[in-house]
């Protein structure tokens, strides 16, 4: 019998980047890509990710964020109409591509490590 409380695996950085393009395109709900990386960032089990894809889930898990019109320090994990969106389309699509520059810098910086230490 499997233990129903351990999470998936941790995601992909390519899983990371399709679920947000969804997102920013408009293909999925900001409430189903923060179900999605609920899985990972609401447990409390310890889970070995590769670097940046955390803090993009952590991303993912907060563009569902709302803010009470009547009350405008009251944010919560909302649903279309129930408040005013924190993050627009643009500010969703706009960290895309902050994210995926860091992923390229990461990379670079990764890769140039490994020829540092293989040309002596």
């Amino acid at each position: 019998m499997s233990d129903l409380k351990v999470p998936p695996p941790p995601p992909s950085r390519e899983e990371v980047a399709a679920r947000w393009q969804a997102l920013a395109a408009g293909e999925v709900t900001r409430e189903a890509v923060h179900s999605w990386a609920a899985s990972w960032t609401e447990g409390e089990e310890e889970c070995a990710f590769a670097p940046l894809v955390f803090g993009a889930l952590q991303c993912l898990h907060g563009f569902d964020l709302c803010q009470d019109p009547r009350r405008p320090g009251v944010v919560w994990h909302g649903t279309s109409g129930e408040g005013k969106w924190i993050y627009s389309l643009d500010d969703i699509a706009s960290g895309l591509a902050r994210w995926k520059a860091r992923c390229e810098l990461y990379d670079a910086d990764l890769l140039a490590g490994h020829r540092r230490k293989t040309n002596g």
